[in-house]
């Protein structure tokens, strides 16, 4: 009899530890997707704030020349359109601009395509603005 309970103690040993086991890798995964979650939503909010501020600069801007200089383009750089920035969070972006341009009869409609990436090049949003600069 004292053995009968030796062995059931045993495999109730057992199974409980192959119940913690699969409990830890549960939680794990689930740390681990938050872990993930968390950084997107960082570098998203990173990447907004970013843009607004270019958007900003954009809008106070008096002309093109005005803007690349807020920016923090140089004009022989205009062509490329990209600066890196530091976001909120400390993380480095590197901010892809474009600017396209189309005539009016008493000015022109100034478009700017702006890109978000990480330093790795991965996109994290575009957004595009439109104004009006007087000639």
């Amino acid at each position: 009899m004292n053995r009968h309970r030796s062995m059931a103690f045993y495999v109730e040993c057992l199974l409980l530890t192959v119940f913690l086991l699969g409990l830890t890798a549960v939680l794990a995964q689930l740390f681990s997707a938050a872990r993930t979650q968390a950084l997107e939503a960082r570098r998203l909010t990173d990447a907004q704030r970013l843009a607004q501020n270019v958007s900003e600069e954009f809008y106070a801007a008096a002309d093109e020349a005005d803007f690349l200089r807020l920016a923090g383009l140089e004009e022989a750089d205009a062509a490329e359109g990209e600066v890196e920035r530091t976001g909120p969070s400390g993380e480095a972006y590197r901010l892809s601009m474009a600017l396209t341009e189309q005539p009016q009869t008493a000015g022109r409609t100034v478009t700017l395509r702006l890109a978000v990436r990480t330093t790795a090049g991965e996109e994290l949003c575009s957004f595009d603005f439109v104004r009006y600069w007087p000639d």
